[in-house]
């Protein structure tokens, strides 16, 4: 799965960046900021090394808090375990796409 350098939303062009310092703010992996339409991703590196799969998981998590933010689903946007199952059965569907 390719991760995107942007994408639209209700109008709205989303960015992705990857920001080696993420890791360092309470551990994160990916962080989603609605004020700025960024997401942000943690690479793999030599002292935080982790599979692609790890890194497109993690953007299809922060991907679903997009979703519940622009779908006004504030509850849902903050709800974690929520957004972690339908980001992983995401991922599995973006990963096992077969076309003809």
């Amino acid at each position: 799965m390719k991760i995107p350098k942007r994408f639209q939303m209700h109008g709205q062009v989303i960015e992705v960046q990857f920001n080696e310092k993420l890791n360092y703010r309470d551990d994160n992996r990916g962080l989603a900021s609605f004020r700025r339409n960024v997401i942000e991703l943690q690479p793999t590196s030599d002292s935080t090394p982790m599979p692609q799969t790890h890194i497109e998981q993690t953007f299809c998590h922060e991907l679903i808090h997009y979703l519940f933010h622009h779908a006004g689903m504030a509850e849902d946007r903050d709800n974690e375990q929520k957004v972690d199952l339908l980001a992983s059965i995401l991922h599995q569907a973006f990963t096992t796409m077969e076309y003809e």
